[in-house]
């Protein structure tokens, strides 16, 4: 029997993006802006105005995805869940030019999943598995199988999919489910 495929975002969900990205804001302009704070994904308005929109200037960087620490629990769920599940990681590169370097990421920090199977893309809907873990509610409404969403600041309002906490959780429902 082929096992189910799972999807699984990189940004926020395996890779903490937005702790890094707010620490670069706080350091470049003298703020004290904490992740928790984020409470939506167009976060200009929280920063300072001479900020502004420069703040998503950032992602341009391809340094900021070399440099990202891991989510807690990732490596060691992901690993177990490798097993029993065929894993794609599904991330959307708004700048090409940042591609290798999360690819690069990957490979250095889960190397026991297949690089094959890294897929770069702004489109979710593409990947055909069974379940997609993802902090951004836009990525999962166009998915056509399960749709798992990774808590982070700025969706917690966000009522209309399977929610996950944390990776303990990701494991208690995927080891349920396979």
């Amino acid at each position: 029997m082929a096992k189910k495929r799972l999807g699984i975002d990189q940004d926020n969900v395996i890779a903490d993006l937005l702790s890094e990205w707010v620490s670069r804001y706080n350091s470049d302009f003298d703020d004290n802006l904490t992740p928790e704070q984020v409470s939506c994904w167009n976060w200009h308005h929280l920063c300072k105005p001479e900020c502004g929109t420069k703040i998503y200037e950032y992602l341009d960087d391809p340094d900021l995805f070399l440099n990202l620490s891991i989510m807690e629990g990732s490596q060691e769920v992901l690993r177990e869940l490798s097993y029993i599940y065929d894993i794609y990681v599904v991330s959307a590169a708004y700048n090409p030019m940042n591609i290798p370097a999360k690819h690069t990421w990957l490979k250095k920090h889960f190397p026991f999943l297949n690089e094959k199977k890294f897929v770069f893309t702004r489109d979710k809907s593409i990947v055909m598995a069974d379940y997609l873990i993802d902090d951004k509610p836009k990525n999962l409404e166009a998915f056509h199988g399960t749709k798992i969403l990774y808590t982070a600041p700025h969706n917690h309002d966000e009522e209309r999919f399977y929610r996950v906490n944390n990776w303990d959780d990701v494991r208690e429902i995927l080891l349920d489910w396979k």
